[in-house]
């Protein structure tokens, strides 16, 4: 995507400044320690917490030991890295960031869920911090917040791209529908702000509550469709791409998309695209396969997904972050092993944006390091 290009080209630049400040004063062969904020364990307060740490942190060490193995990067200086759990709490991760910089980490690599007010201390501090995760918005501002980097994209790429589709096919008016749950509110704010930057008119917007399970819970797209098709061509959708075959369906039972003026462009959010698995994004959750009426329906719309890793790179990466989680400092054991099953755990896409910032920080110190 080459709006998240230019913002990581962006960020290595203004780092490599900042390094060149920081690393200054700092003798050749000295050890850089680099604070890794993460949420890899659950408390009892919030049992229900997914826990990230525990299916990218391996990107890290892999990280770290390619590095420091290879004579054409830091040959001089050493890499190593500290863990902060943070349980999936803000709080923690603020006091992470704060206990870190007062023990003398050269950067911090993260935080996780949230890095507005952590990336505020940072820049206080002028610490350099590059996220591998937090998706929001505001840290984007290079003004307000000098010393922040991310490697993961913000919400806002995802929307720029959602506009270009729309103005590719000249449609110029939308209706949104959109999850209510708050972990899409920001992707909702960002594309209503960039759709609006780029005149396309939204004309209004709807909402269903809970997780939509295709053939199990009652389908809230048939309200939505129903109150909403006479004046709309063209729908947005945001949600859990799975549960946009009940909108899918119901248009399509409904005849919609038989005279081709309806239109349907969901979102994928923080998903990449699974060419092994295509057939995963016309079928629901829990359908063996899909049907006749998905993959008639799923001819009038088009999915805004990241691009695919690269394979089989990709396919090793994953094997070494697999190896790299279950050896010290994180001792995650897979639980499919456990069960006496020979299978690796699915690797979350942000165990790549963990490995790339790694490599941000490095190469950016790097060329500091030879002014």
């Amino acid at each position: 995507m080459k709006t998240a290009f230019s913002t990581t080209r962006l960020s290595a630049f203004l780092l490599k400044l900042l390094l060149t400040e920081l690393l200054a004063n700092i003798s050749h062969g000295e050890v850089l320690k680099l604070g890794y904020i993460t949420g890899g364990e659950s408390r009892s307060d919030n049992p229900s917490y997914d826990r990230p740490g525990r299916v990218i942190s391996g990107a890290i060490t892999l990280a770290v030991n390619e590095i420091n193995s290879n004579p054409g990067l830091l040959p001089e200086d050493t890499l190593e890295f500290v863990v902060a759990e943070t349980f999936g709490d803000s709080t923690e991760s603020l006091k992470y960031t704060a206990e870190l910089w007062a023990g003398g980490v050269a950067a911090i690599i993260g935080p996780q869920e949230t890095c507005t007010c952590e990336a505020k201390l940072a820049s206080a501090w002028n610490l350099p911090m590059i996220s591998y995760f937090c998706p929001e918005i505001e840290v984007s501002n290079k003004h307000r917040f000098p010393t922040f980097a991310r490697t993961r994209p913000s919400d806002v790429q995802i929307s720029k791209s959602v506009a270009s589709v729309l103005k590719h096919f000249n449609w110029d008016s939308v209706y949104v529908l959109h999850n209510a749950n708050e972990r899409f509110k920001e992707v909702l704010n960002a594309v209503n702000r960039i759709l609006t930057k780029n005149r396309i008119q939204i004309t209004g917007s709807k909402s269903w509550d809970g997780l939509y399970l295709h053939g199990l819970t009652p389908n809230p797209f048939v309200q939505l469709v129903d109150q909403t098709y006479h004046d709309t061509r063209i729908y947005v959708v945001i949600g859990e791409p799975h549960e946009y075959i009940g909108l899918m369906t119901y248009m399509e039972k409904k005849g919609l998309f038989y005279g081709g003026e309806y239109f349907v462009v969901g979102l994928h959010v923080d998903q990449l695209y699974d060419p092994k698995h295509p057939e995963q994004y016309i079928q629901g959750l829990f359908m063996p396969s899909p049907d006749v009426l998905s993959t008639r329906a799923y001819k009038s719309y088009f999915g805004v997904i990241g691009s695919s890793p690269v394979y089989p790179e990709y396919e090793a990466f994953s094997t070494a972050v697999n190896d790299y989680l279950e050896a010290p400092p994180f001792n995650f054991l897979n639980p499919f092993k456990a069960r006496g099953f020979n299978r690796p755990k699915i690797i979350r896409p942000e165990a790549a944006y963990l490995y790339d910032a790694v490599y941000l920080y490095a190469k950016a110190a790097h060329e500091a390091r030879k002014k």
